[in-house]
């Protein structure tokens, strides 16, 4: 099944006996659900520029243009970049690389890829579409404040510059 090749890729090993698992249980469930992938064939990546893009987009958010530079400075320049770049090799990268491979390998979504790892993993997707929610939710946010203030302040005079309200005034 491997080839000729003395040691196979323990990630390999791994799904290799997660399904055969699956199979030995006997599972009507997850065979329905298989075949219902196999009738709803999911979309592939065009070329590779496209699946790189994708990548980039989902590993390079707001947080890292907005506060890496501050939190640099504040960790002492590039002292911190020699830390950072050492837990980004050796351990950022490599999850990434993990998450990535196992999504394509598993083609469906996280709630039921952990399951079919291990039943009690189901939770563990079901978190990370909940944590997912609450991320759009605050960028969503984000994005219209940055969108009304952008407009707001296209105004003459500025609605922040005098406030008007009876309870700040000087006059009794």
């Amino acid at each position: 099944m491997w080839g000729s090749h003395p040691y196979p890729c323990p990630l390999t090993v791994l799904f290799l006996q997660v399904h055969a698992k699956a199979d030995v249980m006997g599972k009507d469930k997850d065979k329905e659900e298989t075949q219902e992938l196999d009738k709803n064939e999911r979309g592939n990546w065009d070329n590779q520029c496209d699946f790189f893009l994708s990548c980039l987009g989902y590993a390079v958010g707001l947080g890292n243009v907005w506060r890496f530079p501050y939190l640099c400075y504040k960790h002492g320049g590039g002292a911190f970049l020699v830390a950072y770049s050492c837990m980004l090799a050796f351990t950022g990268l490599p999850l990434f690389f993990l998450e990535l491979a196992i999504g394509q390998y598993g083609g469906v979504g996280p709630n039921k890829l952990f399951g079919r790892i291990a039943p009690a993993f189901r939770g563990l997707g079901y978190g990370m579409l909940f944590v997912t929610f609450l991320v759009a939710l605050y960028y969503n946010m984000i994005i219209a404040w940055t969108l009304f203030y952008t407009f707001a302040g296209m105004q003459n005079p500025l609605p922040w510059a005098y406030c008007g309200n009876s309870f700040n005034d000087i006059t009794w």
